[in-house]
């Protein structure tokens, strides 16, 4: 009986450490994951102002610079006001829950158009306007990989059905440390690579302490010296009106 005892204590004593092991192996869950990577992008829960300067760069030609302003009222609805150059001045985009909206002074009536048409340089419209990637992708852990001597976690992406999500697919390395968006590659239907984009700066807002992505550089696969930087700027919380977030508002724009 003693001896049996013995073996059964023996037992429980070894089935633990295995049962810790593949606990501590267990894959992160990817969904908490790219939540916490999206709280450097957006102001969960709260409307929001920013302005983005975006920058093309290509060899042998002169930078191109966008100056926009964007309201974020939430994820599905925003609108992205150009404010520079003065050629560009009165053009707008608005995203209404599932449509996209381009405006020009020139223009009757609204467009509707697709994140993928490209902004400037390599930035598309969604490229813009998303902050979320947790609203337009359901994501899936892949593995665990050092990139440039940072371990990170590795994320596989697929657009949500009936989503204006920009890309088919991207993959998204997510720090280990601190859950900071560190890269992303960005895929067509066709598995085509299509951009590659380097999360490059992070800033802790004044007053709030919040900290937040500020630059992101964009870079065309075929030609690393093909790229368009992102720098954001005067994010602030504050209340919008719905009314503004409407087709029949973008004449009224100032």
């Amino acid at each position: 009986m003693f001896k049996t005892k013995m073996l059964l204590l023996l037992s429980l004593l070894l089935i633990v450490p295995i049962e810790v092991v593949i606990a501590e192996n267990a894959a992160p869950s990817a969904t908490e994951l790219l939540a916490k990577a999206d709280e450097y992008r957006n102001f969960k829960g709260e409307s929001y102002t920013f302005e983005v300067k975006l920058t093309s760069k290509e060899p042998g030609q002169e930078d191109k610079i966008f100056l926009l302003k964007a309201e974020i009222l939430n994820p599905h609805t925003f609108l992205i006001i150009y404010a520079d150059p003065i050629s560009e001045r009165g053009k707008a985009l608005l995203m209404d829950q599932n449509n996209l909206w381009f405006h020009s002074p020139t223009s009757s009536k609204p467009i509707r158009i697709t994140p993928q048409q490209r902004l400037l340089g390599e930035a598309s419209n969604g490229d813009v306007a998303s902050t979320d990637f947790s609203g337009e992708y359901e994501p899936s852990y892949l593995k665990q990989e050092t990139v440039d001597n940072i371990p990170c976690h590795v994320l596989e992406l697929a657009a949500k059905p009936d989503t204006l999500a920009t890309y088919n697919k991207l993959k998204l390395w997510i720090r280990v440390d601190n859950a900071r968006p560190y890269k992303a590659e960005f895929y067509a239907v066709s598995g085509k690579l299509l951009k590659t984009a380097y999360y490059t700066r992070y800033e802790k807002l004044a007053g709030t302490g919040k900290e937040q992505l500020m630059s992101i550089e964009i870079v065309n696969p075929l030609s690393a010296d093909k790229k368009t930087v992102m720098e954001y700027a005067n994010f602030a919380a504050t209340e919008l009106p719905i009314s503004r977030f409407n087709t029949s508002a973008l004449d009224k724009l100032r």
